[in-house]
């Protein structure tokens, strides 16, 4: 674990990170997770980078049943 400071900067906080956590320039997401903070950096759409990992999960279940008579939704 590496010791860092946290500051004011304007009406805001922030914190120093050391070279060897470095984050790429830009907008970055904050989320609070059982007590700690977690920075995730976001593509150039807005999502987090690694969303696609988050829902691997997903593709393991099963597409619900459709009816024989569902008509497909056209956009």
């Amino acid at each position: 674990m590496i010791r860092t400071k946290v500051f004011k900067n304007g009406g805001s906080l922030a914190v120093r990170l050391p070279k060897d956590y470095a984050l790429p320039l830009g907008d970055i997401m904050i989320d609070q997770r059982d007590g700690m903070l977690v920075l995730l950096p976001i593509d150039d759409k807005g999502w987090p980078s690694d969303l696609e990992t988050r829902f691997s999960a997903l593709s393991d279940l099963d597409a619900p049943a459709r009816p024989r008579d569902a008509k497909p939704i056209h956009f």
